[in-house]
C-alpha cells in the first residue's frame, strides 16, 4: 500500500524514532510525508518531500488532503500533535481517506471549540491510540479510542551499545521554546547545580540536544558558558543531527538520565537506566503515573525551589522493570496490523 504519514519531521530524536519504528514494522509498504526543509529522511520505504516553500503552500492551502487522497490510507503518528494554538484552530482532516492516529496525547487545550474540532477528527478515524490515560479519558466515549504505552517502547535495542558507565546524560531543552523565557535562567542555573552535585559523586557529564530546530543546542551553549565561568570543566556535548543509532549509543553509554525531553526518559527506561525527569508539561508526569513509576520529578515551573541535596542514592541508581510497558506498547499497532500485515 501507499501510505500518507503526518509526522513531526524536524530531526527530533523522539519523533524520528516513531518513524523508524513505523517503517521498519511495515517494510512491504511505501510511506510518504512532508518536511519543512529537512532533507535526510528519504530512505528505504519512506519518501519525504522536504521543500520549505512547498511545506508552507501545503499548510496554507490545506493541500495535505490532496496528498493523502493520492495514497491508500493515512496515518498521524507523533506525541504532542494535538495542542491548541491560540492563533488558529488547525484543520487536521485527511480528506476522504481512511486514517489512523497513533502514539499521541491531547492538549494542552483551553477552549471547548478546539476540543470539539479534534473530537470530530478522532470520531471519524479508524483507530485512535493515545499514549496515556489522561487523553483517553477525554475521548473514551468514542468506541474507536484506546491507549497503550508509548510507541518508543517498541524499539528494537539489541544493537545498542548499552553499558553502565558512570556518566550522567542531561537532555536539555529551551524553556523559551517550550514554556516561556521567564523560566530559562532558573532552569539553566538548576541544571548547573545538578552538574556540580553529580560531579562530586564522580559522574562524567554529557549535555545532549534532541532537536536543534527547537533550540536545545542554544541552551546547551549557554549552560556550558556558565559552567566555564564557574570553573566547571570536562563537560561533553552531543548534538543529535539525524543519526539515530549514534544517539542511542550515547544514551546507552551512561548510568543515569536527567531528562528534560519526554523521550529522553522513555529511551533511558527502555535501556534500563535510572531517570530524574525534569518536566515542562504534564504529559511526562501522566505517562510515569500510568506506569506506576516511583521517581523524583523536578517541575521546571517550580525548579528554583528544588533542593538538589534531596536526591538520594536510590534516586540515582534505581532501575525499573519495564517489561509490562514494552509488552503493552505493541497494542499501539494492534488495529493497523490488521490492515498492513
Amino acid at each position: 500500500m501507499k501510505i500518507y504519514t503526518r509526522a513531526y519531521l524536524t530531526e527530533n530524536l523522539g519523533d524520528d524514532l516513531f518513524i523508524k519504528i513505523l517503517i521498519d514494522r511495515y517494510k512491504k509498504h511505501q510511506f510518504y510525508s512532508i518536511s519543512r526543509g529537512f532533507k535526510n529522511y528519504t530512505k528505504g520505504n519512506l519518501k519525504v518531500y522536504s521543500n520549505p516553500i512547498l511545506f508552507d503552500i501545503i499548510e496554507e492551502f490545506k493541500l495535505e488532503k490532496y496528498l493523502s487522497n493520492k495514497c491508500d490510507l493515512a496515518i498521524s503518528i507523533g506525541g504532542s500533535m494535538y495542542m491548541e494554538n491560540e492563533k488558529y484552530i488547525k484543520d487536521y482532516s485527511f480528506g476522504k481517506n481512511k486514517y489512523y492516529v497513533l502514539g499521541s496525547n491531547f492538549g494542552p487545550y483551553k477552549t471547548q471549540g478546539y476540543y470539539n474540532k479534534v473530537y470530530d477528527f478522532f470520531k471519524n478515524a479508524e483507530d485512535v491510540c493515545f499514549r496515556e490515560e489522561y487523553s483517553y479519558n477525554l475521548f473514551k466515549d468514542l468506541p474507536n479510542v484506546r491507549y497503550a504505552s508509548d510507541i518508543v517502547f517498541n524499539l528494537d535495542i539489541k544493537d545498542v551499545k548499552n553499558t553502565n558507565r558512570k556518566k550522567a546524560i542531561f537532555s536539555i531543552i529551551s524553556c523559551a521554546d517550550k514554556i516561556g523565557i521567564q523560566h530559562q535562567n532558573d532552569y539553566e542555573n538548576k541544571i548547573i547545580e545538578l552538574i556540580k552535585f553529580l560531579k562530586e559523586k564522580q559522574y562524567e557529564i554529557c549535555l545532549m540536544s534532541f532537536c536543534k530546530w527547537e533550540k536545545d543546542e542554544e541552551t546547551i551553549k549557554s549552560i556550558s558558558k556558565k559552567c566555564k565561568e564557574e570553573g566547571i570543566e570536562d563537560i561533553e556535548h552531543y548534538y543529535y543531527r539525524g543519526k539515530i543509532e549514534e544517539a542511542l549509543d550515547v544514551i546507552g553509554d551512561s548510568s543515569i538520565m536527567i531528562g528534560s525531553r519526554f523521550h529522553a526518559n522513555i529511551i533511558a527506561l527502555l535501556l534500563g537506566k535510572p531517570i530524574i525527569p525534569v518536566i515542562y508539561s504534564e504529559k511526562t508526569k501522566n505517562v510515569l503515573n500510568d506506569m506506576n513509576l516511583d521517581v523524583k520529578i523536578i517541575d521546571i515551573k517550580e525548579i528554583k525551589d528544588f533542593d538538589v541535596a534531596t536526591l538520594t542514592d536510590r534516586d540515582l541508581n534505581f532501575k525499573h522493570d519495564m517489561s509490562d510497558a514494552i509488552k503493552n506498547a505493541e497494542k499501539q499497532f494492534e488495529k493497523l496490523d490488521l490492515v498492513l500485515n
